[in-house]
């Protein structure tokens, strides 16, 4: 049976997502970087690795209402259902993220507007 959702079993989790939201984009580009490219690509993979902890923090969560989902159908559809309800946490992550996103497009800007200042006074 399903627990009714309260501050513990949603709102931690939210706020949880939130802040990785924020967190593992920044963890996977470099603060050095002065490529949009590698940017996006770092967004890409925290959007993966957002989706797969969301999973991870759904059955920690529920542990319960995913217990009877493996006993029932198994690791396949344990995972399926999991990573689907994962999606569904993106409320939390995905504005964090293109936050995250926003704000290291404009370190990019601006490591590159240092350097090309840098190259005109050399």
């Amino acid at each position: 049976m399903t627990q009714a959702p309260n501050i513990w079993n949603t709102g931690l989790p939210l706020v949880i997502l939130g802040v990785l939201g924020w967190v593992v984009p920044r963890m996977l580009v470099p603060e050095d970087t002065r490529s949009h490219k590698r940017v996006a690509l770092g967004v890409l993979a925290a959007v993966v690795a957002l989706i797969a902890i969301a999973a991870l923090v759904l059955v920690a969560f529920d542990i319960p209402s995913y217990r009877t989902a493996l006993a029932m159908g198994g690791a396949v559809l344990t995972g399926e259902i999991a990573l689907r309800g994962s999606a569904l946490f993106a409320i939390a992550w995905a504005p964090m993220l293109l936050l995250a996103w926003f704000n290291m497009a404009q370190r990019v800007e601006a490591l590159r507007g240092e350097d090309m200042a840098r190259g005109d006074g050399a």
